[in-house]
């Protein structure tokens, strides 16, 4: 079998001799991300939220118990965050991972992180702090991460029919990204989201 995927560049060897992922896998998830009909509705907007902003935006996707990034649109200032498309991420200290769960139902997303922390408990949130974290995000519609060097803010792409499953995210370095501008970015992520919810019949377009 692996002889086979081989020949098609589905697998490799590497200079140790071990089989490793081909090149194959990479342009099939590449392929696999540009057909999705949720990245396709959230291009425009990320690419009109850098513009706006000058700074980084993204697309992250919910997607087997971790967050991955769909899509970005990278700043073209020297000092900037990078791109992060095709990347994955745990949800529990990240802020679209937060924005997201918030409108999950809570029992579920507790019961999966006190899962997560019977296995490994460093750096990850207690059940009743990450509690408070859903609370306060549904509350003002946007989560933030500030520190030293960088800001993330995300907002859910809010679905009535079933859990939020996207966020849209802005980052950039703290000098310029600093939190007296917190909610002027989260009311323009917001904006964003609901026409995103409106373009894939997740929300009433009224």
């Amino acid at each position: 079998i692996l002889t086979t995927l081989k020949s098609c560049d589905y697998v490799r060897i590497t200079a140790e001799g071990r089989y490793d992922l081909g090149l194959r896998l990479f342009e099939l998830g590449r392929t696999m991300q540009e057909r999705m009909p949720i990245r396709e509705a959230v291009i425009p907007h990320v690419d009109a939220i850098a513009g706006e902003t000058g700074e980084t935006a993204f697309a992250v996707h919910w997607s087997q118990g971790q967050i991955a990034y769909l899509y970005d649109c990278v700043s073209t200032q020297d000092i900037r965050l990078g791109e992060r498309s095709g990347m994955r991420a745990l949800p529990w200290n990240h802020p679209a991972g937060k924005a997201i769960l918030a409108h999950h139902h809570e029992a579920t997303v507790l019961k999966f992180l006190s899962s997560a922390r019977r296995k490994q408990r460093n750096g990850l949130p207690t059940v009743e702090h990450f509690r408070h974290e859903l609370a306060r995000s549904r509350k003002q519609g946007y989560v933030s991460q500030h520190d030293a060097e960088a800001c993330l803010i995300a907002v859910p792409v809010l679905n009535e029919t079933a859990p939020s499953c996207v966020a849209l995210m802005l980052g950039g370095p703290a000098i310029r990204m600093d939190s007296s501008r917190t909610k002027s970015f989260a009311k323009l992520l917001i904006g964003h989201a609901r026409e995103v919810s409106r373009s894939l019949d997740w929300i009433a377009k009224s």
